[in-house]
């Protein structure tokens, strides 16, 4: 203990026994000197009680020796004339001494229930915010942020990598990464105040977590800001507790999200092959028959080698569209949405999807409804028209012939709204939104040819566009699709003056 932490004390005992003498020098002429006694005693008691027992050991002191000096004759002197004086000194030194002891038990309780109140709600704020962490990079953000000041200290975290080599989350001057590392392999504090290695300038405690030993929790604590005390290692050690459970369950969060994405890829890769292997069937088998018969029947009337050839055409377009859609959705996905972007006029392009899809739409009434007043568009034409090309190949895969397919458009404030609809089935026992889900069909039938593709296409490269695109019952029957692109201002065009 520091000359420090008894000096004032010891100063304050002393005043407060001068004050007393002072007030028993007043009261002399009103009270006996038995009484006067009494008076000392309790100086003792409080001095005691407020400010421990070395202090109340030096006020019992002063107050026998004032006694004896100032009130027991001879007076200003030392000496006693009456020996019963002497047990009265001995009664205030003893009463002094017990009622410091007490005061120090009482104070000792005290600091430890006060520190065990703060110690708990400390840990309590520490596991409440250590509970909702999820990445590494979190949890060092609580142990900088939350942890670090409860100690007046600086603290790092060292995680091992997959061949068990530590290293800092972030790189700290003050970590010996060697010292970690022996930490981590044998289990074992080291550093300032353990048995190993105490010279060194910062304390390394190993987070064991209940499967494995998950780092090393680095702490440096700056003892000139804030004296350790035996409690805070109790703290210490219950926060690297909580740390260590924390970084385990980021690490089986880890491995659940990795399970997810295999499990999921697992699921992609059979319905893809599930799906292709059908579609791609269909169409080979088809154009295989259609060309042997015009290879073995060699005197087919024109009309009919001209019908064997167009059927030919339509499935190897079918096949040329499924291989696109998916190289296209694939490439989109990994690399991202590159767009041309210029300013159109909407009713070209929905012109040019309707006329690459011709021959499809020719067994249905399509109705096209364009305002003359539309404004440009900023979009890419050629992506674009991929979207009107599918949702109008999936309208006439999902109605029947002679049924309405219509395209409509209008504007509404700063947005463009463009609607596909037809009078198909609808969208029975199907959430509309997952229609634009990889893979996922309205009508799973095997006379409907398509693999999922198309839609999924279609929103990829409108929100690519900044757009969205959604599906929507139609009472009593049918499908609207809605696509919405914000409206831009186009650029204004200069016109030369003519000379």
């Amino acid at each position: 203990m520091s000359a420090e932490r008894f000096f004032w004390p010891l100063v304050l005992a002393t005043l407060a026994c001068a004050a007393t003498t002072l007030l028993a020098s007043l009261l002399l002429h009103v009270f006996d000197l038995s009484n006067v006694v009494g008076l000392f005693l309790l100086t003792v008691v409080l001095v005691a009680l407020r400010l421990g027992r070395v202090a109340g050991a030096w006020t019992a002191l002063l107050s026998v020796a004032s006694f004896d000096f100032f009130f027991v004759e001879p007076r200003f002197s030392f000496a006693v004339s009456d020996a019963q004086y002497l047990f009265t000194f001995v009664l205030i030194l003893a009463v002094a001494l017990v009622t410091g002891q007490l005061a120090a038990q009482l104070h000792l309780k005290a600091r430890v229930a006060t520190a065990g109140e703060r110690h708990a709600v400390a840990v309590a704020r520490v596991a409440r915010e250590l509970s909702g962490a999820l990445r590494v990079e979190q949890i060092n953000a609580i142990c900088s942020g939350t942890i670090a000041p409860l100690f007046a200290a600086r603290i790092a975290l060292v995680l091992p990598d997959s061949r068990s080599e530590l290293a800092c989350v972030h790189p700290e001057d003050f970590v010996d990464t060697s010292i970690a590392q022996w930490s981590y392999d044998r289990l074992q504090p080291a550093g300032r105040s353990t048995p190993t290695l105490p010279g060194a300038a910062a304390l390394y405690l190993p987070l064991r977590a209940p499967m494995s030993t998950r780092g090393v929790l680095v702490v440096r604590i700056d003892e000139a800001a804030r004296p350790s005390e035996p409690a805070d290692r109790r703290l210490l050690d219950a926060c690297c507790s909580l740390i260590a459970l924390a970084l385990e369950r980021t690490h089986f969060v880890e491995i659940a999200q990795d399970t997810l994405v295999r499990m999921e890829g697992e699921r992609l890769r059979s319905a893809l092959l599930a799906a292709v292997s059908h579609d791609l069937k269909t169409p080979l088998t088809a154009i295989r028959g259609l060309a042997e018969t015009l290879e073995q029947m060699t005197d087919l009337p024109l009309a009919e080698r001209v019908s064997l050839s167009g059927a030919i055409r339509i499935q190897s377009e079918s096949l040329h569209r499924l291989v696109t859609n998916l190289l296209d959705l694939a490439r989109m996905q990994s690399e991202g949405v590159r767009l041309n972007k210029e300013w159109n006029a909407l009713g070209e392009v929905v012109g040019s999807a309707l006329a690459r899809q011709f021959a499809l739409l020719a067994a249905h009434e399509v109705q096209t409804q364009l305002p003359p007043d539309l404004p440009l568009i900023e979009l890419d034409a050629i992506a674009f028209e991929r979207v009107l090309v599918n949702l109008l190949d999936n309208a006439v895969k999902y109605t029947p012939a002679g049924t309405r397919i219509s395209i409509r458009a209008s504007v509404s404030e700063d947005t463009l709204r463009l609607f596909i609809e037809d009078d198909g089935p609808g969208l029975p026992g199907l959430n509309a939104e997952h229609l634009f889900e990889p893979f996922t069909r309205g009508v799973k039938e095997s006379s409907i040819s398509g693999v999922g593709l198309g839609l999924a296409l279609c929103r990829t490269i409108v929100v690519a566009h900044e757009g969205t695109i959604h599906a929507q019952r139609l009472t009593p029957r049918g499908v609207r699709f809605e696509i919405r692109l914000p409206i831009g201002t186009p650029p204004e065009i200069e016109h030369e003056a003519l000379t």
